[in-house]
């Protein structure tokens, strides 16, 4: 499945959506020469959906002192950022907060920021620790708001919405935690958008047109609206809600800075599967594998598959996915048991890895 982090010049955009509305371009701007053994500042342009500068933005990097603020060209640039992967946060009055984790290159990089309009819905909306907003705008490849989206959610907490004229949905309360957006609309291509949830966070979400020349058994896949692709993800939706506590999402967000390595690498240096990291080296990443819910893999290194291609991974220590689904498509596939240090239990180890549109 492909979805948010490359446009002509990779942007890290999931070809349908803007991830936590944050681009990430690796396109390099010329600068000057510094000095030997100094840290380039972190340069980006911070803008409106629509592509108008927005000054006046703070942005912050977690664990680092100082910030910047965007001037009337929506230009910034922070200084002292270290290489390394690092916690992108910028926010504006009147904006709701964006919010990506990127690897901070030695390369004087751009970071293209798209920041979302706060809603007047929002206005009676109460802050309660650990609860949250997740709210946007779904619109076309031409930056069109799309009315009537179905917007699903699930995280440790699942909701429905369909977008208004203005394209925008909202969904209060939400937990602190892996959070993941499934967006569909008749003749358009279905999308799924995976973020690690700690605040207020504003989304684009773009959908592009089907190919009407496609057969309509094509487009019904593509679209994401058939019975079969319903049931699939009613199906996810159950499983991550009835997960246990040992089970672990690892999001997009955590994903993209890391995707020079292999997934199986890149899943063992994500921060939330740190409790998993010594199970999974043991094993040499090799898992019971589903792809997208449906399709039975088998066992199978992890590290076979390229870390640019995946939206986000569910892992499923043994007896941590008591909805028994992927169980289910797996019966067949004769996969070992394991035995794992985490929680000492034996049994297969599952993974579903969903890939970007």
């Amino acid at each position: 499945m492909k979805s948010l982090v490359r446009s002509a010049i990779a942007t890290v955009c999931v070809a349908a959506l803007c991830l936590a509305a944050l681009c990430l371009t690796a396109a390099s701007r010329a600068g000057a020469q510094q000095p030997a053994g100094a840290i380039p500042p972190l340069r980006g342009h911070v803008q409106s959906p629509e592509g108008r500068p927005l000054a006046d933005a703070e942005v912050k990097v977690a664990g680092v002192r100082g910030s910047a603020r965007s001037d009337v060209q929506g230009l910034f640039s922070l200084p002292n950022v270290p290489k390394g992967i690092q916690t992108i946060s910028v926010r504006r009055i009147g904006y709701l907060p964006a919010v990506a984790i990127i690897d901070v290159s030695p390369a004087n990089d751009s970071l293209i920021v798209i920041l979302v309009p706060m809603h007047t819905v929002l206005d009676t909306v109460k802050v309660v620790a650990e609860m949250n907003v997740l709210a946007g705008i779904v619109v076309d490849e031409n930056n069109h708001p799309i009315p009537g989206a179905s917007v699903d959610l699930i995280g440790n907490r699942r909701g429905s919405a369909t977008t208004g004229n203005d394209g925008w949905f909202t969904f209060t309360s939400v937990r602190n935690g892996p959070t993941i957006l499934h967006v569909v609309k008749t003749g358009y291509v279905g999308t799924m958008q995976s973020v690690q949830l700690t605040d207020w966070r504003g989304i684009i979400v773009r959908l592009s047109l089907i190919d009407t020349t496609l057969s309509r058994a094509k487009q019904e896949i593509l679209s994401g609206t058939g019975n079969s692709a319903t049931f699939i993800w009613h199906e996810t939706q159950t499983r991550l809600a009835q997960r246990r506590m040992n089970a672990v999402v690892v999001t997009r967000e955590e994903l993209a800075p890391l995707s020079d390595l292999t997934l199986g690498e890149a899943i063992r240096r994500a921060p939330s599967a740190s409790s998993l990291s010594s199970d999974l080296q043991v094993i040499n990443n090799t898992v019971c594998i589903l792809l997208n819910g449906n399709r039975a893999v088998g066992q199978q290194s992890l590290d076979v598959y390229d870390t640019d291609d995946v939206e986000f991974v569910e892992l499923y220590p043994p007896g941590a996915e008591p909805s028994g689904s992927v169980e289910a498509y797996l019966r067949f596939a004769t996969c070992p048991t394991t035995s794992t240090r985490a929680n000492g239990q034996t049994g297969i180890y599952y993974a579903v890895i969903w890939f970007k549109n």
